[in-house]
């Protein structure tokens, strides 16, 4: 849910905010002070088009436009989300608790990417068939065009314990971008982290390497950075589940767990905080 706009005059507020709902869009009218009142839209697609009314609003409140046939003049009753009533008549919404009941149904495109995981563990009998992963790995031939290998080895695993807690971590982190920020956003951002995790650690120790937890760590970085600096996106992650993360980040240099692909990680993880901090700077500046 972002902010659009505040506005010192309250009428003005519910002219617009009434407009919004005549139209469609899923917003939301709360009362900052007792002289400034915001407007929040839920749908981040539908920030540029209502941004877009809003200034033709800022130049002429009073234009046939924002007309309404049936106003509301006090938005009293949304059962979608949980609310708090202020004397004046206003609602505004406990934005925490609205996020901590928020379905947390699995992504379409995070639960394709667990199922061609596991899909590939099971064929290649955990990674260890060469006709399934050889094709899969980088090496020289992406120079001749096969580029896909830049991006297969994060649906390599070669232990249980590896491909079950990178769907784990998928499941969870990826449904959250995928649900929040939409498929096309969660697509483009998985295959931007599996490209540089896989590129760190080709470069650093060659072919030998698989899995997810590439772009585990990258969205890790990117919903953790999110909760510190932008928590109005909405996004959860518990403090524990953090101190975890990067404990094992950081453990895992150590050696304690064997090999692991630790540049894999870095890489995932430097991405996913370089665009989480991005978004974040771009909405607070905002």
């Amino acid at each position: 849910m972002r902010r659009i706009g505040i506005f010192e005059l309250e009428k003005e507020a519910l002219r617009f905010w009434n407009y919004l709902k005549e139209k469609g869009v899923d917003s939301s009218l709360e009362e900052e002070s007792e002289t400034e009142w915001s407007i929040w839209v839920a749908e981040e697609d539908q920030l540029q088009p209502t941004q877009a009314d809003l200034e033709i609003f800022r130049k002429n409140p009073m234009h046939q436009q924002f007309d309404v046939t049936n106003p509301r003049p006090v938005p009293k009753e949304d059962e979608r989300l949980e609310k708090l009533i202020k004397p004046k008549g206003f609602k505004q919404f406990d934005l925490s608790k609205q996020w901590r009941n928020q379905d947390r149904k699995p992504g379409i495109f995070t639960l394709a990417l667990i199922i061609t995981s596991v899909a590939f563990f099971l064929v290649s009998s955990m990674g260890e068939n060469p006709l399934i992963t050889n094709p899969l790995k980088i090496n020289s031939s992406i120079k001749d065009g096969q580029i896909w290998r830049l991006i297969t080895p994060i649906f390599l695993h070669f232990t249980i314990f590896h491909i079950f807690f990178n769907m784990w971590w998928l499941y969870d982190l990826g449904s959250q971008v995928e649900n929040k920020k939409g498929s096309k956003f969660f697509i483009t951002f998985v295959i931007l982290l599996a490209v540089c995790s896989n590129l760190c650690q080709y470069l650093y120790s060659g072919p030998s390497f698989g899995g997810m937890s590439g772009v585990v760590y990258g969205l890790f970085g990117y919903v953790w950075i999110k909760c510190k600096l932008d928590p109005a996106d909405g996004f959860q992650l518990d403090s524990t589940i953090a101190i975890i993360m990067f404990g094992f980040f950081f453990l895992c240099f150590f050696g304690i767990f064997g090999n692991i692909a630790n540049l894999a990680h870095a890489g995932g993880l430097i991405v996913g905080l370089a665009w989480g901090y991005a978004s974040a700077f771009k909405w607070n500046r905002g």
